[in-house]
Protein backbone atom coordinates (compact mmCIF):
# COMPACT_ATOMS: atom_id res chain seq x y z
CA UNK A 1 0.00 0.00 0.00
CA UNK A 2 1.38 3.39 -1.00
CA UNK A 3 0.55 6.91 0.10
CA UNK A 4 -1.01 7.89 -3.20
CA UNK A 5 -3.07 4.73 -3.45
CA UNK A 6 -4.55 5.06 0.03
CA UNK A 7 -4.96 8.85 -0.28
CA UNK A 8 -6.93 8.54 -3.52
CA UNK A 9 -8.88 5.42 -2.53
CA UNK A 10 -12.62 5.67 -3.31
CA UNK A 11 -14.25 3.87 -0.42
CA UNK A 12 -17.62 4.99 -1.75
CA UNK A 13 -17.08 2.54 -4.62
CA UNK A 14 -16.85 -0.28 -2.09
CA UNK A 15 -20.03 0.85 -0.33
CA UNK A 16 -21.79 1.01 -3.70
CA UNK A 17 -20.74 -2.58 -4.40
CA UNK A 18 -21.93 -3.51 -0.91
CA UNK A 19 -25.32 -1.98 -1.73
CA UNK A 20 -25.53 -4.23 -4.80
CA UNK A 21 -24.92 -7.27 -2.61
CA UNK A 22 -27.47 -5.99 -0.11
CA UNK A 23 -30.01 -6.15 -2.94
CA UNK A 24 -29.13 -9.83 -3.33
CA UNK A 25 -29.54 -10.33 0.41
CA UNK A 26 -33.01 -8.79 0.29
CA UNK A 27 -33.87 -10.90 -2.74
CA UNK A 28 -32.98 -14.05 -0.82
CA UNK A 29 -34.95 -13.02 2.26
CA UNK A 30 -38.01 -11.84 0.38
CA UNK A 31 -37.79 -14.78 -2.02
CA UNK A 32 -37.98 -17.34 0.77
CA UNK A 33 -40.87 -15.50 2.40
CA UNK A 34 -42.70 -15.27 -0.94
CA UNK A 35 -42.30 -18.98 -1.62
CA UNK A 36 -43.44 -19.89 1.90
CA UNK A 37 -46.42 -17.55 2.06
CA UNK A 38 -47.60 -17.05 -1.51
CA UNK A 39 -46.75 -20.36 -3.16
CA UNK A 40 -46.32 -23.19 -0.67
CA UNK A 41 -49.12 -22.16 1.70
CA UNK A 42 -51.88 -22.04 -0.97
CA UNK A 43 -50.54 -25.24 -2.52
CA UNK A 44 -50.81 -27.17 0.75
CA UNK A 45 -54.22 -25.72 1.43
CA UNK A 46 -55.86 -26.51 -1.90
CA UNK A 47 -54.05 -29.38 -3.64
CA UNK A 48 -53.28 -33.02 -2.83
CA UNK A 49 -51.79 -35.90 -4.76
CA UNK A 50 -48.50 -36.81 -6.44
CA UNK A 51 -48.35 -33.67 -8.58
CA UNK A 52 -48.90 -31.45 -5.55
CA UNK A 53 -46.22 -33.33 -3.61
CA UNK A 54 -43.74 -32.99 -6.46
CA UNK A 55 -44.51 -29.28 -6.81
CA UNK A 56 -44.08 -28.79 -3.05
CA UNK A 57 -40.68 -30.50 -3.18
CA UNK A 58 -39.52 -28.22 -5.98
CA UNK A 59 -40.81 -25.10 -4.29
CA UNK A 60 -39.15 -26.08 -1.03
CA UNK A 61 -35.90 -26.44 -2.95
CA UNK A 62 -36.31 -22.89 -4.22
CA UNK A 63 -36.99 -21.67 -0.67
CA UNK A 64 -33.82 -23.43 0.55
CA UNK A 65 -31.84 -21.78 -2.23
CA UNK A 66 -33.22 -18.38 -1.26
CA UNK A 67 -32.20 -18.88 2.37
CA UNK A 68 -28.74 -20.15 1.41
CA UNK A 69 -28.33 -17.20 -0.97
CA UNK A 70 -29.38 -14.76 1.75
CA UNK A 71 -26.83 -16.16 4.19
CA UNK A 72 -23.89 -16.27 1.79
CA UNK A 73 -24.52 -12.96 0.03
CA UNK A 74 -25.03 -11.41 3.45
CA UNK A 75 -21.46 -12.34 4.35
CA UNK A 76 -20.13 -10.72 1.16
CA UNK A 77 -22.22 -7.62 1.84
CA UNK A 78 -20.90 -7.38 5.39
CA UNK A 79 -17.33 -7.96 4.21
CA UNK A 80 -17.49 -5.13 1.67
CA UNK A 81 -19.00 -2.77 4.23
CA UNK A 82 -16.38 -3.72 6.79
CA UNK A 83 -13.58 -3.31 4.26
CA UNK A 84 -14.84 0.13 3.27
CA UNK A 85 -15.15 1.27 6.89
CA UNK A 86 -11.72 0.05 7.97
CA UNK A 87 -9.98 1.47 4.90
CA UNK A 88 -11.82 4.77 5.37
CA UNK A 89 -10.48 4.98 8.92
CA UNK A 90 -6.92 4.27 7.74
CA UNK A 91 -7.34 6.83 4.98
CA UNK A 92 -8.58 9.45 7.46
CA UNK A 93 -5.51 8.94 9.63
CA UNK A 94 -3.28 9.26 6.58
CA UNK A 95 -4.96 12.45 5.40
CA UNK A 96 -4.63 14.03 8.86
CA UNK A 97 -0.91 13.27 8.89
CA UNK A 98 -0.46 14.54 5.30
CA UNK A 99 -2.27 17.78 6.15
CA UNK A 100 -0.03 18.29 9.17
CA UNK A 101 3.08 17.58 7.08
CA UNK A 102 1.92 20.09 4.47
CA UNK A 103 1.36 22.70 7.20
CA UNK A 104 4.97 22.25 8.29
CA UNK A 105 6.17 22.31 4.70
CA UNK A 106 7.43 18.71 4.89
CA UNK A 107 7.45 16.76 1.62
CA UNK A 108 6.08 13.18 1.79
CA UNK A 109 7.03 10.54 -0.79
CA UNK A 110 4.86 7.63 -1.91
CA UNK A 111 6.48 5.23 0.56
CA UNK A 112 5.59 7.50 3.48
CA UNK A 113 9.01 9.04 4.11
CA UNK A 114 8.83 12.62 5.42
CA UNK A 115 11.50 15.19 4.57
CA UNK A 116 12.40 17.93 7.02
CA UNK A 117 14.64 21.04 6.97
CA UNK A 118 17.47 21.83 9.35
CA UNK A 119 16.62 23.00 12.86
CA UNK A 120 18.32 26.15 14.12
CA UNK A 121 19.23 26.94 17.70
CA UNK A 122 18.38 30.29 19.32
CA UNK A 123 21.80 31.65 18.42
CA UNK A 124 21.26 30.82 14.75
CA UNK A 125 23.51 27.78 14.70
CA UNK A 126 22.36 24.51 13.16
CA UNK A 127 21.11 22.20 15.90
CA UNK A 128 19.84 19.49 13.53
CA UNK A 129 20.75 18.82 9.92
CA UNK A 130 18.03 18.46 7.27
CA UNK A 131 17.03 14.90 6.40
CA UNK A 132 14.30 12.35 5.80
CA UNK A 133 12.32 10.38 8.39
CA UNK A 134 11.12 6.96 7.25
CA UNK A 135 8.15 5.09 8.69
CA UNK A 136 9.49 2.78 11.34
CA UNK A 137 8.84 1.63 14.87
CA UNK A 138 12.39 0.94 15.95
CA UNK A 139 13.83 1.72 19.37
CA UNK A 140 15.56 4.84 18.08
CA UNK A 141 12.35 6.22 16.59
CA UNK A 142 10.37 5.58 19.76
CA UNK A 143 13.12 7.21 21.79
CA UNK A 144 13.02 10.23 19.50
CA UNK A 145 9.26 10.43 19.93
CA UNK A 146 9.80 10.77 23.67
CA UNK A 147 12.63 13.28 23.34
CA UNK A 148 10.60 15.50 21.03
CA UNK A 149 8.80 16.97 24.02
CA UNK A 150 12.08 17.97 25.59
CA UNK A 151 14.12 18.88 22.50
CA UNK A 152 11.53 19.73 19.88
CA UNK A 153 12.82 19.92 16.34
CA UNK A 154 11.90 19.19 12.74
CA UNK A 155 13.42 15.72 12.88
CA UNK A 156 11.27 14.61 15.82
CA UNK A 157 8.08 16.06 14.32
CA UNK A 158 8.79 14.50 10.94
CA UNK A 159 9.50 11.13 12.53
CA UNK A 160 6.21 11.20 14.39
CA UNK A 161 4.39 11.99 11.16
CA UNK A 162 6.27 9.30 9.27
CA UNK A 163 5.37 6.76 11.92
CA UNK A 164 1.71 7.79 11.76
CA UNK A 165 1.73 7.53 7.98
CA UNK A 166 3.49 4.18 8.12
CA UNK A 167 0.96 2.84 10.64
CA UNK A 168 -1.92 3.96 8.41
CA UNK A 169 -0.34 2.28 5.38
CA UNK A 170 0.33 -0.91 7.33
CA UNK A 171 -3.21 -0.97 8.68
CA UNK A 172 -4.62 -0.56 5.20
CA UNK A 173 -2.36 -3.33 3.91
CA UNK A 174 -3.31 -5.70 6.71
CA UNK A 175 -7.00 -4.89 6.24
CA UNK A 176 -6.81 -5.51 2.51
CA UNK A 177 -5.03 -8.84 3.05
CA UNK A 178 -7.47 -10.00 5.72
CA UNK A 179 -10.58 -9.18 3.70
CA UNK A 180 -9.13 -10.64 0.51
CA UNK A 181 -8.55 -13.91 2.38
CA UNK A 182 -12.07 -13.81 3.82
CA UNK A 183 -13.72 -13.13 0.47
CA UNK A 184 -11.73 -15.91 -1.22
CA UNK A 185 -13.21 -18.38 1.27
CA UNK A 186 -16.79 -17.34 0.47
CA UNK A 187 -17.10 -19.72 -2.46
CA UNK A 188 -20.28 -21.72 -3.03
CA UNK A 189 -20.66 -25.05 -4.78
CA UNK A 190 -22.45 -25.12 -8.08
CA UNK A 191 -25.83 -26.76 -8.31
CA UNK A 192 -29.42 -26.34 -7.23
CA UNK A 193 -29.59 -28.74 -4.31
CA UNK A 194 -28.50 -27.27 -0.98
CA UNK A 195 -26.77 -30.13 0.80
CA UNK A 196 -25.67 -30.65 4.39
CA UNK A 197 -22.11 -30.21 3.19
CA UNK A 198 -22.99 -26.77 1.82
CA UNK A 199 -24.59 -25.75 5.11
CA UNK A 200 -21.53 -26.98 7.01
CA UNK A 201 -19.38 -24.88 4.70
CA UNK A 202 -21.71 -21.94 5.33
CA UNK A 203 -21.17 -22.45 9.05
CA UNK A 204 -17.40 -22.34 8.54
CA UNK A 205 -17.78 -19.20 6.41
CA UNK A 206 -19.90 -17.58 9.10
CA UNK A 207 -17.35 -18.36 11.78
CA UNK A 208 -14.49 -16.98 9.69
CA UNK A 209 -16.37 -13.85 8.68
CA UNK A 210 -17.55 -13.07 12.20
CA UNK A 211 -13.97 -13.06 13.49
CA UNK A 212 -12.30 -11.29 10.57
CA UNK A 213 -14.82 -8.59 9.61
CA UNK A 214 -14.17 -5.85 12.14
CA UNK A 215 -15.23 -2.65 10.44
CA UNK A 216 -18.97 -3.09 10.89
CA UNK A 217 -21.41 -5.05 13.05
CA UNK A 218 -19.07 -5.20 16.01
CA UNK A 219 -20.13 -8.10 18.23
CA UNK A 220 -19.20 -6.14 21.35
CA UNK A 221 -21.88 -3.57 20.51
CA UNK A 222 -24.69 -6.13 20.70
CA UNK A 223 -26.60 -5.50 23.95
CA UNK A 224 -25.94 -7.98 26.73
CA UNK A 225 -28.17 -8.08 29.78
CA UNK A 226 -30.21 -5.13 28.48
CA UNK A 227 -33.97 -4.78 28.80
CA UNK A 228 -36.19 -5.62 25.81
CA UNK A 229 -36.90 -1.90 25.37
CA UNK A 230 -33.17 -1.16 25.27
CA UNK A 231 -32.64 -3.96 22.76
CA UNK A 232 -35.37 -2.55 20.55
CA UNK A 233 -33.96 0.98 20.74
CA UNK A 234 -30.47 -0.24 19.82
CA UNK A 235 -31.78 -2.13 16.82
CA UNK A 236 -33.98 0.73 15.62
CA UNK A 237 -30.99 3.11 15.72
CA UNK A 238 -29.06 1.00 13.19
CA UNK A 239 -29.23 1.67 9.47
CA UNK A 240 -30.76 -0.95 7.18
CA UNK A 241 -27.30 -2.01 6.03
CA UNK A 242 -26.02 -2.27 9.60
CA UNK A 243 -28.99 -4.42 10.53
CA UNK A 244 -28.34 -6.65 7.54
CA UNK A 245 -24.67 -6.98 8.53
CA UNK A 246 -25.54 -7.96 12.09
CA UNK A 247 -28.03 -10.54 10.84
CA UNK A 248 -25.40 -12.01 8.54
CA UNK A 249 -22.47 -12.04 10.95
CA UNK A 250 -24.11 -12.64 14.34
CA UNK A 251 -27.44 -14.43 13.81
CA UNK A 252 -27.19 -16.43 17.06
CA UNK A 253 -26.81 -13.28 19.14
CA UNK A 254 -29.48 -11.28 17.29
CA UNK A 255 -31.95 -14.15 17.46
CA UNK A 256 -31.89 -14.12 21.26
CA UNK A 257 -32.65 -10.41 21.74
CA UNK A 258 -36.08 -9.97 23.30
CA UNK A 259 -37.84 -6.87 22.03
CA UNK A 260 -36.71 -7.14 18.40
CA UNK A 261 -39.31 -7.61 15.63
CA UNK A 262 -40.56 -11.14 15.07
CA UNK A 263 -39.43 -11.20 11.44
CA UNK A 264 -35.91 -10.16 12.45
CA UNK A 265 -35.61 -12.90 15.06
CA UNK A 266 -37.08 -15.44 12.67
CA UNK A 267 -34.53 -14.60 9.97
CA UNK A 268 -31.66 -14.89 12.44
CA UNK A 269 -32.81 -18.11 14.08
CA UNK A 270 -33.56 -19.89 10.81
CA UNK A 271 -29.96 -19.33 9.80
CA UNK A 272 -28.79 -20.74 13.14
CA UNK A 273 -31.07 -23.75 12.75
CA UNK A 274 -29.80 -24.53 9.25
CA UNK A 275 -26.12 -24.48 10.15
CA UNK A 276 -26.69 -26.27 13.47
CA UNK A 277 -28.65 -29.02 11.76
CA UNK A 278 -25.79 -29.63 9.34
CA UNK A 279 -23.24 -29.56 12.15
CA UNK A 280 -25.20 -32.00 14.29
CA UNK A 281 -25.69 -34.43 11.41
CA UNK A 282 -21.98 -34.36 10.63
CA UNK A 283 -21.07 -34.98 14.27
CA UNK A 284 -23.62 -37.79 14.61
CA UNK A 285 -22.39 -39.50 11.43
CA UNK A 286 -18.80 -39.35 12.68
CA UNK A 287 -19.90 -40.62 16.10
CA UNK A 288 -21.72 -43.61 14.61
CA UNK A 289 -18.65 -44.55 12.60
CA UNK A 290 -16.54 -44.55 15.76
CA UNK A 291 -18.71 -46.67 18.05
CA UNK A 292 -16.54 -48.29 20.76
CA UNK A 293 -16.92 -51.79 22.15
CA UNK A 294 -20.20 -52.01 23.96
CA UNK A 295 -19.22 -54.54 26.62
CA UNK A 296 -16.39 -54.90 29.07
CA UNK A 297 -15.56 -58.35 30.46
CA UNK A 298 -14.19 -59.31 33.84
CA UNK A 299 -13.62 -62.66 35.54
CA UNK A 300 -14.59 -63.36 39.13
CA UNK A 301 -11.57 -64.55 41.14
CA UNK A 302 -13.64 -66.89 43.33
CA UNK A 303 -16.13 -68.32 40.90
CA UNK A 304 -14.13 -68.04 37.69
CA UNK A 305 -17.21 -66.62 35.97
CA UNK A 306 -16.88 -64.11 33.17
CA UNK A 307 -19.05 -61.04 33.79
CA UNK A 308 -20.18 -58.80 30.95
CA UNK A 309 -20.97 -55.13 31.69
CA UNK A 310 -21.53 -52.09 29.51
CA UNK A 311 -18.19 -50.34 29.07
CA UNK A 312 -17.72 -46.78 30.31
CA UNK A 313 -16.56 -45.73 26.84
CA UNK A 314 -19.70 -47.07 25.19
CA UNK A 315 -21.97 -45.51 27.84
CA UNK A 316 -20.40 -42.10 27.28
CA UNK A 317 -20.61 -42.58 23.51
CA UNK A 318 -24.26 -43.59 23.72
CA UNK A 319 -25.15 -40.62 25.90
CA UNK A 320 -23.72 -38.29 23.27
CA UNK A 321 -25.45 -40.22 20.48
CA UNK A 322 -28.83 -39.92 22.20
CA UNK A 323 -28.36 -36.19 22.75
CA UNK A 324 -27.44 -35.51 19.11
CA UNK A 325 -30.20 -37.75 17.75
CA UNK A 326 -32.71 -36.13 20.07
CA UNK A 327 -31.78 -32.61 19.07
CA UNK A 328 -32.07 -33.57 15.40
CA UNK A 329 -35.51 -35.01 16.17
CA UNK A 330 -36.47 -31.63 17.63
CA UNK A 331 -35.14 -29.84 14.54
CA UNK A 332 -37.18 -32.19 12.36
CA UNK A 333 -40.27 -31.21 14.36
CA UNK A 334 -39.58 -27.52 13.76
CA UNK A 335 -39.02 -28.11 10.03
CA UNK A 336 -42.21 -30.14 9.91
CA UNK A 337 -44.11 -27.21 11.40
CA UNK A 338 -42.58 -24.93 8.77
CA UNK A 339 -43.83 -27.35 6.13
CA UNK A 340 -47.38 -27.29 7.55
CA UNK A 341 -47.91 -23.61 6.74
CA UNK A 342 -51.10 -23.33 4.69
CA UNK A 343 -52.58 -26.66 5.74
CA UNK A 344 -56.13 -25.99 6.92
CA UNK A 345 -55.33 -22.30 6.77
CA UNK A 346 -52.49 -22.65 9.32
CA UNK A 347 -50.45 -19.41 9.33
CA UNK A 348 -46.74 -19.05 8.79
CA UNK A 349 -44.47 -20.22 11.57
CA UNK A 350 -41.84 -17.92 13.09
CA UNK A 351 -38.74 -19.13 14.94
CA UNK A 352 -38.26 -16.67 17.79
CA UNK A 353 -35.51 -18.60 19.52
CA UNK A 354 -33.27 -21.59 18.86
CA UNK A 355 -30.09 -23.07 20.27
CA UNK A 356 -28.59 -26.47 21.03
CA UNK A 357 -26.93 -25.51 24.30
CA UNK A 358 -27.42 -28.21 26.92
CA UNK A 359 -30.62 -30.02 26.02
CA UNK A 360 -31.56 -27.32 23.51
CA UNK A 361 -34.26 -24.63 23.36
CA UNK A 362 -36.79 -23.49 20.78
CA UNK A 363 -39.51 -20.82 20.56
CA UNK A 364 -41.99 -21.29 17.71
CA UNK A 365 -44.95 -19.05 16.89
CA UNK A 366 -48.01 -19.82 14.80
CA UNK A 367 -48.65 -16.46 13.17
CA UNK A 368 -46.87 -13.19 13.80
CA UNK A 369 -47.41 -12.01 17.39
CA UNK A 370 -46.32 -8.47 16.46
CA UNK A 371 -49.54 -8.01 14.47
CA UNK A 372 -51.88 -10.36 16.36
CA UNK A 373 -54.98 -9.23 18.22
CA UNK A 374 -54.51 -12.09 20.67
CA UNK A 375 -51.30 -13.85 21.68
CA UNK A 376 -50.89 -17.04 23.72
CA UNK A 377 -47.56 -18.22 25.14
CA UNK A 378 -47.30 -21.83 26.24
CA UNK A 379 -44.79 -22.67 29.01
CA UNK A 380 -44.28 -26.45 29.21
CA UNK A 381 -43.21 -28.37 32.29
CA UNK A 382 -41.02 -31.28 33.34
CA UNK A 383 -39.06 -33.11 30.57
CA UNK A 384 -39.57 -30.30 28.03
CA UNK A 385 -36.51 -29.81 25.80
CA UNK A 386 -35.62 -29.52 22.13
CA UNK A 387 -35.80 -33.26 21.50
CA UNK A 388 -39.36 -33.37 22.91
CA UNK A 389 -40.60 -30.25 21.12
CA UNK A 390 -42.91 -32.01 18.65
CA UNK A 391 -45.70 -32.52 21.18
CA UNK A 392 -45.44 -29.00 22.58
CA UNK A 393 -45.49 -27.50 19.09
CA UNK A 394 -48.53 -29.59 18.20
CA UNK A 395 -50.42 -28.38 21.28
CA UNK A 396 -50.15 -24.77 20.23
CA UNK A 397 -50.97 -25.65 16.63
CA UNK A 398 -54.16 -27.37 17.83
CA UNK A 399 -54.96 -24.43 20.08
CA UNK A 400 -54.56 -22.00 17.17
CA UNK A 401 -56.97 -24.07 15.08
CA UNK A 402 -59.47 -24.09 17.93
CA UNK A 403 -59.32 -20.30 18.23
CA UNK A 404 -60.12 -20.10 14.52
CA UNK A 405 -63.49 -21.72 15.17
CA UNK A 406 -64.31 -18.99 17.70
CA UNK A 407 -63.35 -15.95 15.67
CA UNK A 408 -62.43 -12.79 17.49
CA UNK A 409 -59.46 -11.54 15.51
CA UNK A 410 -55.97 -12.58 14.48
CA UNK A 411 -54.28 -15.01 16.89
CA UNK A 412 -50.68 -16.07 17.44
CA UNK A 413 -49.88 -19.08 19.63
CA UNK A 414 -46.32 -19.60 20.82
CA UNK A 415 -44.49 -22.62 22.18
CA UNK A 416 -41.84 -21.30 24.59
CA UNK A 417 -39.21 -23.94 25.33
CA UNK A 418 -36.98 -21.17 26.59
CA UNK A 419 -35.76 -22.45 29.93
CA UNK A 420 -34.01 -25.51 31.32
CA UNK A 421 -36.88 -27.60 32.65
CA UNK A 422 -36.53 -30.42 35.17
CA UNK A 423 -35.93 -33.72 33.39
CA UNK A 424 -37.12 -36.06 36.15
CA UNK A 425 -40.06 -36.17 38.53
CA UNK A 426 -37.73 -37.03 41.39
CA UNK A 427 -35.65 -35.26 42.40
CA UNK A 428 -35.54 -32.44 39.82
CA UNK A 429 -39.24 -31.54 39.56
CA UNK A 430 -39.37 -31.13 43.33
CA UNK A 431 -36.74 -28.40 43.19
CA UNK A 432 -37.68 -24.75 42.84
CA UNK A 433 -34.29 -23.78 41.39
CA UNK A 434 -35.37 -24.57 37.83
CA UNK A 435 -38.29 -22.13 38.17
CA UNK A 436 -36.11 -19.47 39.75
CA UNK A 437 -33.68 -19.69 36.82
CA UNK A 438 -36.42 -19.80 34.19
CA UNK A 439 -38.62 -17.01 35.56
CA UNK A 440 -36.39 -14.07 34.47
CA UNK A 441 -36.13 -15.61 31.00
CA UNK A 442 -39.90 -15.81 30.71
CA UNK A 443 -40.38 -12.26 31.98
CA UNK A 444 -37.88 -10.96 29.44
CA UNK A 445 -39.55 -12.83 26.60
CA UNK A 446 -43.07 -11.74 27.53
CA UNK A 447 -41.97 -8.13 27.94
CA UNK A 448 -40.12 -8.36 24.64
CA UNK A 449 -43.32 -9.45 22.90
CA UNK A 450 -45.10 -6.47 24.37
CA UNK A 451 -42.35 -4.10 23.20
CA UNK A 452 -42.35 -5.55 19.67
CA UNK A 453 -46.14 -5.33 19.54
CA UNK A 454 -46.09 -1.66 20.42
CA UNK A 455 -47.20 -1.63 24.03
CA UNK A 456 -49.47 -3.31 26.56
CA UNK A 457 -52.66 -2.33 24.73
CA UNK A 458 -51.55 -3.58 21.30
CA UNK A 459 -52.39 -7.25 21.89
CA UNK A 460 -54.31 -9.31 24.43
CA UNK A 461 -51.78 -11.82 25.80
CA UNK A 462 -52.41 -15.06 27.67
CA UNK A 463 -49.78 -17.30 29.22
CA UNK A 464 -50.69 -21.00 29.34
CA UNK A 465 -48.53 -22.91 31.80
CA UNK A 466 -48.53 -26.67 32.13
CA UNK A 467 -47.37 -28.56 35.20
CA UNK A 468 -43.95 -27.25 36.35
CA UNK A 469 -44.34 -24.43 33.83
CA UNK A 470 -46.95 -22.94 36.16
CA UNK A 471 -44.34 -22.85 38.92
CA UNK A 472 -42.08 -20.90 36.57
CA UNK A 473 -44.87 -18.40 35.87
CA UNK A 474 -45.69 -18.14 39.56
CA UNK A 475 -42.10 -17.31 40.45
CA UNK A 476 -41.95 -14.88 37.51
CA UNK A 477 -45.00 -13.03 38.85
CA UNK A 478 -43.18 -12.42 42.14
CA UNK A 479 -40.07 -11.06 40.41
CA UNK A 480 -41.84 -8.39 38.37
CA UNK A 481 -45.20 -7.48 36.88
CA UNK A 482 -46.05 -10.07 34.24
CA UNK A 483 -46.50 -8.61 30.74
CA UNK A 484 -49.67 -10.68 30.21
CA UNK A 485 -53.40 -10.16 30.62
CA UNK A 486 -54.56 -13.68 31.50
CA UNK A 487 -52.97 -16.71 33.13
CA UNK A 488 -54.11 -20.27 32.44
CA UNK A 489 -52.55 -23.14 34.40
CA UNK A 490 -53.14 -26.83 33.72
CA UNK A 491 -52.17 -29.61 36.09
CA UNK A 492 -50.32 -27.17 38.31
CA UNK A 493 -48.25 -28.51 41.23
CA UNK A 494 -48.30 -25.02 42.76
CA UNK A 495 -47.30 -21.47 41.87
CA UNK A 496 -45.51 -20.54 45.14
CA UNK A 497 -48.38 -18.18 46.06
CA UNK A 498 -51.51 -19.00 48.02
CA UNK A 499 -54.03 -16.91 46.11
CA UNK A 500 -54.76 -15.93 42.51
CA UNK A 501 -54.74 -12.23 43.34
CA UNK A 502 -51.02 -12.45 44.17
CA UNK A 503 -50.17 -13.18 40.51
CA UNK A 504 -50.67 -9.53 39.56
CA UNK A 505 -53.20 -9.83 36.71
CA UNK A 506 -56.35 -9.73 38.81
CA UNK A 507 -58.14 -12.73 40.29
CA UNK A 508 -60.75 -12.71 37.49
CA UNK A 509 -57.99 -13.26 34.92
CA UNK A 510 -56.51 -16.38 36.50
CA UNK A 511 -57.84 -19.68 35.13
CA UNK A 512 -57.06 -23.21 36.27
CA UNK A 513 -57.56 -26.63 34.70
CA UNK A 514 -57.19 -29.76 36.76
CA UNK A 515 -58.57 -33.22 36.15
CA UNK A 516 -59.65 -35.10 39.28
CA UNK A 517 -57.53 -38.03 38.04
CA UNK A 518 -54.38 -35.93 37.52
CA UNK A 519 -52.05 -36.70 40.44
CA UNK A 520 -49.58 -33.85 39.86
CA UNK A 521 -51.47 -31.10 41.76
CA UNK A 522 -51.58 -33.34 44.82
CA UNK A 523 -48.10 -34.80 44.58
CA UNK A 524 -46.43 -31.51 43.66
CA UNK A 525 -48.24 -29.37 46.21
CA UNK A 526 -45.80 -29.97 49.09
CA UNK A 527 -42.91 -28.72 46.93
CA UNK A 528 -44.48 -25.80 45.07
CA UNK A 529 -47.78 -24.98 46.76
CA UNK A 530 -47.85 -22.13 49.22
CA UNK A 531 -48.21 -23.52 52.74
CA UNK A 532 -51.11 -22.06 54.70
CA UNK A 533 -51.94 -22.33 58.40
CA UNK A 534 -55.48 -23.44 59.21
CA UNK A 535 -57.68 -24.76 62.00
CA UNK A 536 -59.90 -27.67 61.10
CA UNK A 537 -62.62 -29.90 62.51
CA UNK A 538 -64.81 -29.37 65.59
CA UNK A 539 -64.21 -30.68 69.09
CA UNK A 540 -65.98 -30.05 72.33
CA UNK A 541 -68.34 -27.08 72.40
CA UNK A 542 -67.61 -26.46 68.69
CA UNK A 543 -64.00 -25.52 69.28
CA UNK A 544 -61.61 -26.15 66.35
CA UNK A 545 -59.42 -29.21 66.63
CA UNK A 546 -55.67 -28.89 66.21
CA UNK A 547 -53.97 -26.43 63.87
CA UNK A 548 -52.01 -27.63 60.83
CA UNK A 549 -50.36 -26.40 57.66
CA UNK A 550 -51.33 -27.43 54.15
CA UNK A 551 -50.12 -26.38 50.68
CA UNK A 552 -52.45 -24.38 48.41
CA UNK A 553 -52.45 -24.99 44.63
CA UNK A 554 -54.55 -23.40 41.83
CA UNK A 555 -57.05 -26.27 41.61
CA UNK A 556 -58.22 -25.62 45.18
CA UNK A 557 -61.17 -23.32 45.81
CA UNK A 558 -59.11 -21.46 48.40
CA UNK A 559 -56.73 -20.35 45.66
CA UNK A 560 -59.40 -18.26 43.98
CA UNK A 561 -59.58 -17.41 40.33
CA UNK A 562 -61.67 -19.26 37.77
CA UNK A 563 -61.84 -23.05 37.92
CA UNK A 564 -62.62 -24.41 34.47
CA UNK A 565 -64.23 -27.72 33.56
CA UNK A 566 -61.88 -30.43 32.34
CA UNK A 567 -62.43 -33.75 30.57
CA UNK A 568 -58.74 -34.75 30.61
CA UNK A 569 -59.29 -38.07 32.31
CA UNK A 570 -56.46 -40.27 33.51
CA UNK A 571 -53.51 -38.39 32.02
CA UNK A 572 -51.50 -35.38 33.10
CA UNK A 573 -50.98 -34.22 29.52
CA UNK A 574 -54.54 -34.59 28.25
CA UNK A 575 -55.49 -30.93 28.48
CA UNK A 576 -54.92 -30.44 24.74
CA UNK A 577 -56.82 -33.42 23.37
CA UNK A 578 -58.54 -32.61 20.10
CA UNK A 579 -62.15 -31.60 20.60
CA UNK A 580 -61.81 -31.48 24.39
CA UNK A 581 -63.58 -29.03 26.65
CA UNK A 582 -60.11 -28.13 27.98
CA UNK A 583 -58.99 -26.93 24.54
CA UNK A 584 -62.25 -25.02 24.04
CA UNK A 585 -61.85 -23.31 27.41
CA UNK A 586 -58.27 -22.27 26.70
CA UNK A 587 -59.18 -20.94 23.25
CA UNK A 588 -62.07 -18.93 24.71
CA UNK A 589 -59.77 -17.22 27.20
CA UNK A 590 -57.12 -16.59 24.53
CA UNK A 591 -59.57 -14.69 22.29
CA UNK A 592 -61.14 -12.90 25.26
CA UNK A 593 -64.53 -14.63 25.04
CA UNK A 594 -64.76 -15.26 28.76
CA UNK A 595 -68.49 -15.95 28.71
CA UNK A 596 -67.84 -18.99 26.50
CA UNK A 597 -65.70 -20.68 29.18
CA UNK A 598 -67.25 -23.67 30.95
CA UNK A 599 -66.66 -23.20 34.65
CA UNK A 600 -67.06 -25.74 37.43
Amino acid sequence: MTVSRLRDLRTDTLTARAADWHTAVEWGEHGRAHVDRQLLAPLREKLVGETATAAETRLQLIADNCEYTRLQTGLVHAALLGLAEELAEAKARLRTALDEAAAHGYPVDDAGAVGYPETLAEDGSVRQEAGTATPAAGLLDRALDGLSLVFPGHRETAQQLANTIGAALQRATDTDTRYARTLRELICDRGIAVTDAMWRDAHADLTTAATSILGIADASAIPSGATPAENAAWWAALTDEEQAAYLSLHPAEIGTLDGLPTTTRDTANRAVLQVEEARLREELDALLRAEPEKYAYSTSQKEGVSVRTVSDEWAEWNQRRELLAGQLTGIDAINERFAMTGENNLPEAYLLGFDTEGLGHAIIANGNPDTADHTAVYVPGTTSRLSESEGDIRRMTDLWRTTETLGGGEVSTITWIGYDAPQSIVPEAAKRSFAEAGAPLFNSFATGLQVAQGGAEASHTTVIAHSYGSTVVGVASQQEQLAVDDIIVAGSPGMTVNHARELGVGEDHVWSLGSFSDPVPILGAPAHGRWEFELYGEGLFGMPMGPHFRPIVPTMNEFGGNHMQSDALGVHSGYWNEGSVDLHNQASVVVGQYDEVFLK
